[in-house]
């Protein structure tokens, strides 16, 4: 029996990372398995080096990752696999100025959803200013996204003001209002320097 598709037009925008592009790539799949049209946005290499389209509901959409002014990422870099640590910034920055190309790809397109992780906050502006609504989706456990925070801590004045140091990381945050001893430890902080 064929799949009837229904009229939705999901678009997804992971953060370049594996760890994130395979549960946006799982989720493109349920949604396409469930008659979604899904869009995914992504960088040439990293599509080519995602699994197969396995529906034709899915469609891979590669936007050119933007070099930056000082072009301090070596070629051919699109993930975070691609870079050594201290460079995550940079790759985060290019990625960031793929605002624009998404948002003209938003606007001639229509969809019904962006699905956006929750480490691309200019995502939810192209949903804001092309007035398509914006589903989060972070491929951590409940656990990792409350130590992570919600949307308010994650950048600009409250990410400097709760996220202000090492040390920050290494007790419960304080949006956790019940007992808890998840933290970081001190070596496990200054991995993540760049992250927060």
């Amino acid at each position: 029996m064929e799949r009837k598709t229904s009229k939705i037009h999901a678009v997804l925008i992971p953060h370049p990372a594996f760890g994130h592009m395979m549960p946006f790539h799982q989720l493109a799949i349920a949604l396409a398995n469930a008659g979604v049209n899904i869009s995914y946005i992504s960088t040439p290499r990293n599509i080519q080096r995602l699994p197969k389209n396995l529906s034709p509901l899915i469609n891979f959409v590669a936007l050119p990752l933007p070099v930056l002014g000082s072009n301090p990422l070596p070629e051919g870099a699109e993930a975070t696999v691609d870079i050594p640590m201290d460079q995550i910034q940079y790759l985060t920055k290019a990625f960031d100025l793929l605002q624009k190309p998404v948002e003209k790809f938003v606007v001639e397109h229509s969809p019904d959803w962006l699905i956006v992780d929750f480490i691309t906050p200019w995502a939810t502006d192209v949903g804001k200013d092309c007035g398509v609504p914006v589903l989060g989706f972070t491929p951590f456990s409940a656990a990792s996204s409350l130590f992570i925070g919600p949307p308010e801590y994650l950048i600009g004045d409250g990410q400097k003001r709760v996220r202000s140091s090492l040390e920050s990381l290494t007790s419960p945050p304080e949006w956790v209002t019940f007992p808890s001893s998840v933290a970081h430890r001190s070596f496990e902080a200054a991995g993540t320097v760049d992250i927060f």
